[in-house]
């Protein structure tokens, strides 16, 4: 069986139930559940028959009122097989490039328990997808009482784990900041798990503290659960992007924006013609612009709406920036601040004002028929000492209450809209298409062709916990903090070497850019380049949002950071399709550059291998040397710009298991056609080892493109 990333169709997901227990399975994972005391006995991977529980136990918690409820004082009602739960209401665009259904097709039962002091009824909710070592799992409390009570918290998830943790990979709607990188359990799951003396348990890191009137139900952050099929860095962390993409489809949605910075109703007008000329398909009103989403002026709503109408007639979709907290930009007045450590820096999004805010938004998007939204927020995680205007009773409640008023519900709200939220937090498993990629954006006041090597590195670095479509770069068309005319793209017919070099790696990466100005091109060199590689990106958008495949990084020079040290590439993969692969080698030195290398594809699918083979050496996020321009943090202090030295860090090394030496390569009988710029087919044998040997040349400061498919394909 082939492994599951690749598309495997024969998993199917079952629940069997007998008088005893719940036999959930799809033939890559099985849980089996008592139903009496709701113990998991048992959570295995089959593929590598792991067994992850080392002890069975009750595998969910209720506080209420102060106690923890278990499963001894309560009494099993019902066990019924139910669907599988649409968490989030989201409109599928035609830019999306996951196909699948949603949700995801699988089975999904529910046990039901009740007990009398406190009166509660408990639905504990598992769903086992098709195809995908993948749980999910939710708690939902009803108050079945005459009384208002008190959930202090609840654990979705208790289990006593044994040999193998470091196979379980466990993901949460309950999140902000985290990327995975590294996959540190205890960094990445700070907010939502923790796994102390052998326990894991999934909760709020603080006390939820809901106050439930009768009749009322509250549920409990949702958990899903990747027992990992494979055994290295980024091979894991392929199998959550593809998690990702099956659970979270809205991520998939790589659709060609631009950012103005313009409230002008003329301007919005020619930006929307020119979008249209070149077939780029949003329109953002960026920060800058003087868009106002907290409007109430009758004529001014209008007015958008006109504009938005005519953006529409055009086939775009049109949106608008919104500040949901401020954060070390200026002190915030007012009852609504978020006071933790007293800086005044932020607003509380669990008050009053929030409240309002949120509202004010909602009636922007139905006012103006916004369809689209960039939302600076709305949320990292904080907590906050409160006060009088706020809807949290204290700290320790503030992060749960903040989370829920304004990335879960509001975010339900939004999606149901059927808009695009572009965010730079965290929030996929709540409806967030797209957050930054990673990037320090002072790097985009420095040199154009010091801002190309950066980038690729910011792409690099990015595309190991994220698909392309889930991130964003940048492109300043105009001045962006600083740095004058060398650090700007226009005007493009001068910069016209730069330009079409930022915007071929852009494509190569399927990582499309935060492109902000008044106008789309300023020139007809620029337009011609624009043209150019928004048709190729459209041509190969579903290849180009593929499996990123690290194995030649980028290497800055330090001693000229306008430059590399030899070629490095970028590669996209499909295990399915005409196209398998797209992939573009730089070569931004001052001399010509050969090199024999050999080219993974193993997620071609064409290798005949069942499993991934050991990856690279130093293909890692964390080995690539990258500047540090300045701070994040107003005043913006931004370093080497008095031609002092630049400070250049790596990350933290990631803990991966050791790479053996590629066993000796034989021919494996399988080809694969590789052609220069899709145009010049030619087939390669693949190895034993799912890797083709490739001869690369390329002129001083130049790229070239190759298009990967299946031999039967070739043109």
């Amino acid at each position: 069986m082939s492994h599951w990333v690749l598309g495997a169709n024969t998993c199917r997901a079952a629940v069997e139930e007998t008088e005893q227990q719940l036999f959930l399975s799809n033939g890559l994972i099985s849980r089996t559940i008592e139903k009496t005391g709701c113990r998991t006995v048992s959570l295995k991977s089959i593929t590598k028959d792991n067994e992850l529980v080392a002890e069975p136990c009750t595998d969910f918690e209720v506080y209420a009122g102060g106690k923890c409820c278990g499963t001894s004082q309560m009494a099993l009602e019902s066990c019924r097989m139910v669907p599988c739960l649409e968490r989030v209401p989201f409109k599928r665009s035609g830019t999306m490039t996951a196909k699948g259904d949603y949700p995801p097709p699988g089975r999904a039962v529910e046990l039901t328990y009740r007990m009398d002091h406190p009166a509660i009824q408990v639905v504990v909710r598992y769903e086992i997808y098709d195809n995908m070592p993948v749980l999910m799992k939710r708690v939902s409390v009803e108050n079945c009482g005459a009384e208002t009570i008190t959930i202090d918290n609840i654990c979705t998830e208790v289990l006593k784990v044994g040999e193998f943790p470091d196979t379980l990979f466990v993901d949460s709607d309950y999140d902000s900041t985290t990327d995975f990188i590294g996959l540190d359990f205890d960094t990445y799951a700070r907010h939502y798990a923790r796994c102390r003396h052998g326990v894991l348990e999934v909760a709020p890191a603080q006390r939820m503290n809901v106050k439930l009137a009768p009749g009322e139900t509250v549920h409990s952050i949702t958990a899903f659960e990747l027992l990992f099929e494979t055994d290295y860095y980024e091979q894991r962390l392929i199998e959550v992007k593809e998690m990702y993409r099956r659970i979270a489809p809205w991520c998939t949605d790589n659709v060609l924006f631009f950012h103005l910075i313009s409230n002008s109703p003329r301007t919005i007008r020619h930006a929307v013609d020119q979008c249209a000329e070149l077939g780029l398909e949003m329109i953002l009103q960026s920060f800058g612009s003087g868009v106002n989403m907290e409007s109430h002026s009758e004529r001014y709503l209008n007015r958008i709406r006109a504009a938005y109408d005519y953006g529409h007639s055009k086939g775009l979709r049109m949106g608008a920036y919104t500040l949901a907290y401020v954060k070390n930009y200026r002190p915030v007045r007012g009852d609504e601040a978020l006071n933790h450590d007293g800086s005044h820096i932020c607003r509380c999004l669990a008050t009053e004002w929030s409240q309002k805010y949120m509202a004010d938004v909602l009636n922007f998007i139905d006012r103006t028929g916004a369809d689209a939204v960039e939302i600076d927020g709305p949320y990292g995680m904080m907590t906050c000492s409160g006060g009088k205007t706020h809807l949290h009773d204290d700290f320790t409640d503030s992060q749960y209450r903040q989370w829920k008023m304004s990335v879960h519900d509001w975010y339900q709200e939004i999606k149901s809209r059927g808009v695009y939220i572009n965010a730079p937090d965290w929030h996929f498993l709540n409806g967030t298409n797209r957050t930054g990629v990673g990037y320090e954006e002072i790097a985009f006041s420095e040199k154009r062709a010091e801002q190309l090597v950066t980038s690729r590195i910011y792409y690099y670095k990015g595309t190991f916990s994220k698909n392309p479509s889930q991130g964003w770069g940048f492109l300043p068309l105009n001045v962006y903090h600083g740095g004058g005319k060398g650090a700007m793209f226009c005007p493009t017919d001068r910069n016209a070497f730069e330009f079409d070099w930022a915007m071929a790696q852009i494509t190569a990466s399927g990582v499309w850019p935060t492109i902000r100005g008044k106008k789309v091109y300023d020139s007809e060199a620029g337009k011609q380049i624009l043209q150019k590689w928004i048709r190729i990106f459209k041509r190969y958008r579903e290849v180009l949002n593929g499996i990123t495949v690290h194995f030649l990084p980028p290497r800055i020079d330090t001693q000229n950071p306008s430059r590399t040290t030899g070629i490095d590439a970028i590669m996209n993969q499909l295990p399915h399709g005409g196209e398998r692969g797209f992939v573009m080698f730089f070569n931004q030195t001052d001399s010509e550059q050969t090199q024999e290398l050999l080219l993974p594809v193993y997620y071609t699918g064409l290798t005949g291998l069942e499993a991934p083979p050991p990856p690279f050496e130093n293909t890692k996020n964390s080995d690539v040397t990258y500047p540090l321009y300045g701070e994040e943090i107003a005043p913006l202090v931004i370093r080497a710009r008095d031609g002092s030295a630049r400070t250049y860090i790596t990350d933290t090394p990631v803990v991966d298991r050791e790479i053996p030496n590629p066993s000796a390569a034989s021919d494996s009988g399988r080809s694969i056609v590789i052609s220069e710029r899709d145009e010049k087919p030619v087939v390669y044998p693949i190895d034993s080892n799912g890797n083709v040997k490739f001869k690369i040349t390329l002129p001083a400061m130049s790229y070239q493109w190759y298009v990967l498919r299946p031999t039967e394909e070739k043109q």
